[in-house]
């Protein structure tokens, strides 16, 4: 939803409803399933599609360190792989 105010005639305003892009919904969704910042960031990068190892370097974390978070990521999610987390954001956004 985005909002403008119109100057004609004054105290109007505008408001156009368009769906959301998945960019948008994506962070909304993992906010929802109480995914802490850190499960967030690791989240997307699964979406982005890098492996544990890329994950773990680019966080600059050990590669078990990012598995401990993804068994959090996939029970709070309620999914059990990268494949079905994909898929389930995929399918709420």
């Amino acid at each position: 939803m985005h909002a403008a105010p119109l100057s004609e005639p004054a105290g109007h305003v505008a408001i156009s409803v368009q769906p959301a892009h998945r960019a948008e919904i994506v962070p909304l969704l993992m906010r929802a399933v109480a995914l802490s910042a850190r499960e967030r960031d690791i989240a997307a990068l699964v979406l982005a599609g890098l492996s544990t190892n890329d994950i773990a370097g680019r966080l600059h974390i050990s590669p078990h360190t990012v598995q401990d978070h993804l068994k959090t990521i996939f029970a709070k999610t309620g999914v059990r792989s990268r494949h079905q987390l994909t898929a389930r954001l995929s399918a709420l956004s």
